[in-house]
């Protein structure tokens, strides 16, 4: 197969998706199809044109300032990065389209001239775009979903028919995580992610600071980039313990995967973090707060993991909780990697090759057969 990735962002730009998509459409390439992403040019400091493991990348539309301080994105970038994606896609007779999610414009713009079409979604928001993701669920017939949550999301909120949506979940490469030697530290809690408001992480770290008055020990590393490293650098000066690392590489960030009692993620809204994953990979137990826009709470329900009220105080309880238990944190730790074994990247490659491959092949039959 010839495939397009029609997406905002992609690697090194870090994010998710963006991940998602290069672990993907890699081994997509490794078993004999062309994958060709086209993205924006998110910086001078990447090429306009480039091969990444066999991946062909085409960035342009750059925009300084796209995403803005509060995480939301430019309108002139979005309408440059939509148009022109729309202009290149014509004409360029690859077998299947799909569509990262964000910004969506791209797709109403880009779909009425290409076809077969796929729209992945990695979350729904209740607020705000209701109505353009009501008409993107409306445009489309072919719809992935990073999880059930989402799935549900989209059946219920955007009304949409479940018969055109499957479910193809991000992954973990469990190669990363199995053998070697780790030395676990209690009380080492750690946040690996996008640094964005809507992520938590200044309610995480009041909740470390009063962990912290019963437990001294305790340290908090935060690992990623975004738009509220600032604030949060600032926000830790002011809490022993806490420890801004910034961007890890993959080898520092298996590490601390590993070495870690507990990965948090208290976010208000998530589809499925991959990071998560990574850690039950590790044999990290999760924490994460059962807020009504957070699909990661899903997974955590299988006796891998914590769900608790988003605010500090209720983070701060759990946290002290399972730091005085530790059989409870070596069953939920057993737990972790026994759940994770369906997650495996190659999995989900399979799941992605075989779905794309019947959306070419026999249109929408592929739903009959394993949805």
């Amino acid at each position: 197969m010839r495939i397009a990735i029609l997406t905002e962002f992609f690697v090194p730009h870090v994010g998710g998706t963006e991940v998602r998509l290069y672990e993907i459409a890699r081994r997509l390439v490794a078993r004999g199809h062309d994958v060709d992403v086209f993205t924006i040019r998110h910086s001078l400091e990447v090429p306009e044109e480039e091969q990444v493991d066999g991946v062909y990348v085409h960035r342009y539309a750059y925009s300084p300032g796209y995403v803005t301080p509060n995480g939301m994105r430019s309108y002139t970038g979005v309408l440059r990065y939509s148009l022109s994606t729309a202009l290149k896609a014509i004409g360029t007779g690859y077998d299947v389209y799909y569509f990262g999610q964000w910004p969506m414009l791209h797709t109403l713009l880009t779909e009425p001239l290409v076809s077969p079409c796929v729209q992945e979604w990695c979350e729904v928001w209740r607020r705000d775009i209701v109505a353009l993701e009501k008409t993107v669920g409306r445009l489309m017939e072919n719809h992935v979903a990073v999880s059930e949550f989402t799935k549900h999301r989209m059946t219920e909120f955007l009304k949409m028919d479940p018969n055109r949506v499957i479910v193809i979940p991000n992954g973990v490469d469990l190669r990363q995580f199995n053998g070697g030697t780790s030395t676990r530290t209690w009380g080492r809690l750690v946040y690996i992610g996008r640094l964005a408001p809507h992520k938590g992480l200044d309610n995480l770290i009041e909740a470390v600071r009063m962990v912290k008055e019963r437990d001294s020990q305790v340290e908090l590393f935060i690992a990623g980039s975004g738009t509220s490293l600032p604030t949060l650098k600032e926000h830790a000066r002011r809490v022993d313990g806490v420890h801004i690392l910034g961007h890890v590489t993959e080898a520092e960030k298996v590490a601390l995967l590993k070495s870690s009692w507990l990965f948090l993620m208290p976010s208000s809204r998530e589809g499925l973090g991959i990071a998560p994953l990574e850690a039950m990979a590790a044999g990290t137990p999760v924490l994460t707060v059962d807020h009504p826009d957070n699909g990661l709470k899903e997974i955590c329900r299988y006796g891998n993991g914590i769900v608790t009220s988003p605010d500090d105080v209720s983070i701060a309880e759990a946290v002290s909780k399972l730091l005085r238990n530790e059989g409870e944190w070596n069953a939920m730790s057993k737990a972790s990697v026994r759940f994770v074994e369906g997650y495996d990247w190659g999995m989900i490659a399979d799941r992605m090759e075989a779905y794309l491959n019947s959306i070419v092949n026999d249109g929408h039959a592929f739903f009959s057969r394993i949805s």
